[in-house]
């Protein structure tokens, strides 16, 4: 019994102090290797970009932020083709709704796909180095 509480406590205790980025990558299963914090109405779709009528959407007054950082390595963000900064990254303003992301090492494609901003949100991704 005793085993058995000792081992729960030290399982408890490691997984407090596992950073927010561990965690995450950890629970992540995309094939694409970005990993997107669930917020409501969030969506990363993989190898897709947006439509004419998606980019005609996209809003600056609707403007939310996004953190990035790459476990394992590193890594440049460009939000629909312009640089938006190199990992760890925390606050880039991205237009409210669907944006072409690509995250790059050197010439190197880590992931890219279409990433849908709600409103005013606060996004946190994380992608697999390396």
């Amino acid at each position: 019994m005793k085993k058995f509480t000792i081992l729960s406590f030290a399982a408890a205790l490691g997984l407090a102090f596992a950073s927010p980025t561990e965690a995450s990558v950890a629970s992540c299963e995309d094939e694409s290797g970005l990993c997107l914090d669930a917020v409501k109405g969030a969506r990363w779709q993989s190898e897709k970009s947006s439509s004419k009528k998606q980019r005609k959407k996209r809003s600056s007054k609707r403007a939310g932020t996004i953190s990035m950082d790459v476990d394992g390595g590193r890594g440049s963000l460009f939000i629909n083709g312009r640089y938006a900064g190199t990992a760890p990254l925390s606050g880039a303003k991205i237009p409210g709704g669907a944006n072409d992301i690509q995250v790059r090492d050197g010439a190197k494609v880590l992931a890219e796909g279409l990433l849908t901003v709600p409103k005013g949100a606060s996004l946190s991704i994380t992608v697999a180095g390396v």
